[in-house]
């Protein structure tokens, strides 16, 4: 069973970021972690080594526990999951009661273990848990990996958005985007920041995230 093995006194705490929609009604939120320790944590996140997968995997489990307990919103709530936890919401964490759950994987996730990986996600599906693709457009996209997780959502990579300045990119990008939303996959456009950006993605995204719609702050609130 994965749970947390870090130490307690760790100074990190959980923020969260609202996601909205045309009308800048919050539809959830996506948490964060902070504190005096992250810079130290979220290294270890993005350049991870193989002989140290069991730390990764359980402060990617205490992350996702923080998050938790300190939620008070009603709307789900978006949990990013390090490429490395093949159980990506483990039986050690409490399972929310009054709001969905949303879970945010990478394609590297399935490159690092499929098989463990697919069983979990399948178990997770049947318990009512929804999963998003993050970081859409910026790695490697496989079919396979699209049609295991079975997404709620696709999150547009923030270079995605920041890149399509002109007309001409963004009917590629809807036009890359419509088969997925025809498949009742709804499209999330991330690292809005400015409205210039909100207005451009209205063609495209069914949601929002970004700094100008808000940063990520502690507790979450049911409004902006």
């Amino acid at each position: 069973m994965e749970t947390p093995t870090l130490p307690s006194a760790l100074n990190l705490f959980p923020v969260y970021q609202p996601i909205v929609d045309r009308d800048l009604s919050v539809i959830g939120y996506e948490s964060f972690i902070r504190g005096n320790d992250a810079k130290q944590v979220l290294e270890g996140f993005n350049f991870p080594s193989m002989d140290k997968i069991s730390q990764i995997v359980s402060m990617d489990t205490l992350c996702k526990q923080l998050a938790l307990e300190q939620y008070t919103s009603d709307a789900p709530l978006f949990l990013n999951s390090h490429p490395y936890s093949v159980n990506p919401f483990p039986p050690s964490l409490p399972f929310p009661k009054q709001h969905d759950l949303v879970i945010e994987i990478t394609e590297q996730a399935f490159l690092h273990d499929e098989p463990s990986l697919s069983n979990h996600v399948e178990q997770l599906i049947a318990r009512g848990v929804r999963f998003a693709i993050d970081d859409f457009g910026y790695g490697h996209f496989s079919l396979p990996f699209l049609l295991n997780l079975q997404p709620t959502y696709i999150k547009l990579a923030k270079e995605i958005i920041h890149s399509c300045n002109n007309e001409r990119s963004l009917d590629v990008l809807k036009r890359l985007t419509e088969p997925f939303r025809e498949m009742g996959i709804q499209i999330i456009a991330e690292g809005i920041e400015t409205e210039v950006q909100f207005e451009q993605m209205q063609s495209v995204a069914d949601a929002f995230q970004g700094y100008w719609i808000a940063h990520p702050r502690r507790m979450a609130i049911s409004n902006l």
